[in-house]
């Protein structure tokens, strides 16, 4: 059938629709639009938080999968510097066994570490506050590349750990601006330098996750002096992962967490992942295992309950559409049976009945010409 007199059948089809017939096909195709709706917006909740992108942007152009994963350390259960080296050392031995080895001049691996404290903080122009501290390690900033206002970052490889990067609500409240890099601040009145000024994330769910007023990042070394049983509550790594799970699984192995979370951040919006999440929707808010999660995993798991509700919205919403369009299916199927089953059978009855009279008719006529005299005279 060629597509013009295709769509006058359909044009001439809907001439006939009723009130019913308009009623389901505005329903399906709002709740249709409802469906794709919540799909784009499933897509754009789970781009949401940079902190999630680690392994995307530590991979590149390679062809070497890799995964990022978290863990959170309970409260009193800790680790130390020399734990992380130790951890390490393990690691690097696992993945040899492998056979997964670093590219010529580059990394197998990323990480950072964290802990975090309550400390004072202070200018030479009177202001004060108590605010909650980073004390971080490792590349802390490329799994968290807040945005920097003014100055630079520290890094876990600076010869100097008096160095301090302060928020922008806590850049202001002491300060009253933002170019601070090379002022002196004191942190449980030690003198630390500022290094620069970061703005926290502005997306919805950060803004909701943190409530505090004002922070700052320090090296963990630096915490380690200033508050004696300060330890670290926090590790993120980026690793190979060649098959789904190992990554994981071998963190889990050689990274002892004792009643801690290890959470595999490179998946976290993957159709299982956010089943999981739906069907624990309830106890998700129970935490039983003496971890309190930062601020940036908080607005994980934000996101994390959005994308599972718009993912289950999508599916209600195009359930009824997916129905209908099954039930026409079947219809035509059952349409298309009859028609085989009766229709069929008439047309081959009927072709047969035309052949076998053609022959009969065939017969006859050859009948009467057999029948017929020679030609010649006829008798006198």
């Amino acid at each position: 059938m060629s597509r013009p007199n295709l769509f006058r059948r359909i044009a001439a089809a809907v001439k006939k629709f009723g009130f019913k017939q308009w009623f389901l096909l505005i329903l399906n195709a709002a709740l249709i639009l409802g469906s794709l709706a919540c799909a784009l917006g499933l897509r754009s909740v789970s781009g949401t938080l940079s902190t999630l992108t680690a392994a995307k942007r530590f991979q590149g152009e390679g062809e070497t999968r890799f995964a990022q994963l978290a863990c959170y350390l309970p409260v009193g259960d800790g680790k130390t510097e020399e734990d992380i080296r130790s951890f390490r050392q393990s690691l690097e031995s696992k993945l040899v066994e492998q056979s997964l080895e670093a590219p010529e001049g580059g990394r197998l691996y990323l990480d950072a570490y964290y802990g975090m404290e309550s400390v004072t903080i202070s200018s030479d122009n009177g202001s004060n506050s108590t605010v909650k501290a980073v004390g971080a390690g490792g590349d802390f900033f490329y799994f968290h590349p807040l945005h920097l206002r003014s100055g630079s970052y520290i890094k876990g490889d600076d010869l100097m750990d008096d160095l301090v990067l302060l928020d922008e609500e806590l850049a202001w409240k002491l300060f009253g601006g933002t170019e601070l890099a090379g002022l002196t601040v004191y942190i449980n009145s030690v003198p630390f330098v500022v290094s620069g000024v970061v703005a926290r994330e502005a997306d919805f769910a950060t803004e909701k996750a943190y409530t505090g007023d004002g922070g700052l990042y320090m090296s963990f070394s630096a915490m380690s002096r200033l508050i004696e049983e300060a330890s670290i509550t926090g590790y993120e790594i980026v690793m190979p992962n060649p098959i789904s799970g190992y990554a994981k699984s071998l963190l889990s192995e050689v990274f002892p967490i004792g009643t801690g979370d290890i959470v595999e951040n490179s998946g976290r919006y993957g159709l299982l992942r956010l089943w999981d999440v739906i069907r624990t929707f309830g106890q998700r808010s129970m935490r039983t295992n003496g971890v309190i999660y930062p601020y940036w995993e908080n607005a994980g798991r934000l996101t994390e309950d959005y994308a599972a509700l718009l993912l289950l919205l999508a599916v209600l919403l195009a359930l009824y559409p997916l129905l209908a369009a099954l039930v026409l299916v079947i219809r035509d199927i059952r349409r298309a049976y009859r028609f085989a089953k009766i229709r069929i059978p008439e047309k081959v009855d009927a072709a047969v009945e035309k052949r076998r009279e053609e022959r009969l008719e065939k017969a006859f006529e050859k009948k009467e010409e057999e029948g017929k005299p020679d030609g010649g005279s006829e008798p006198s």
